[in-house]
């Protein structure tokens, strides 16, 4: 029986290219949300219903920030890893000093290794899903009650 598999001992340029090209994914589901979303709003112009169409809407606006959140990840990851060769620590320390000198990362916070910045990254892609799902259930029951 084998147990969970154990982090890499280092994050190179493979491993920040790896996560950037999931965060990517991110990318679809804002293009299907904005979908789902024009639609929610179509229908709130021709439907009786509207309260699964409110909230189809209003999961598609809060898609949006997960979405721009996501993207920023992924681009910043792509950065990152263009350069991960150079920095010892595979890019950590130039991330945590640019996130706050945009004021995007409180100067003092902790440090947070690679591992917890995985988990935190897609933690935002799946709540970005969750909305596409989300909506598509909200517009699924608008349509059955029309």
């Amino acid at each position: 029986m084998s147990g969970p598999v154990p982090p890499p001992a280092a994050f190179g340029a493979f491993e920040l290219r790896a996560m950037a090209a999931l965060l990517a994914q991110g990318r679809t589901l804002c293009a299907a949300s904005l979908l789902l979303t024009a639609v929610a709003l179509v229908g709130l112009f021709v439907s009786d219903w509207r309260a699964p169409l409110w909230l189809a809407a209003a999961a598609g606006a809060l898609q949006l920030y997960y979405a721009v959140r996501v993207d920023f990840d992924a681009r910043l990851l792509q950065a990152l890893a263009a350069r991960a060769e150079t920095d010892a620590d595979g890019g950590v320390a130039r991330l945590d000093a640019a996130l706050a000198a945009l004021g995007l990362r409180k100067p003092g916070a902790v440090a947070r290794d690679w591992p917890a910045r995985w988990r935190g990254a897609r933690a935002l892609l799946r709540k970005q899903a969750g909305l596409v799902i989300l909506q598509s259930a909200a517009l699924l029951a608008a349509l059955g009650n029309a």
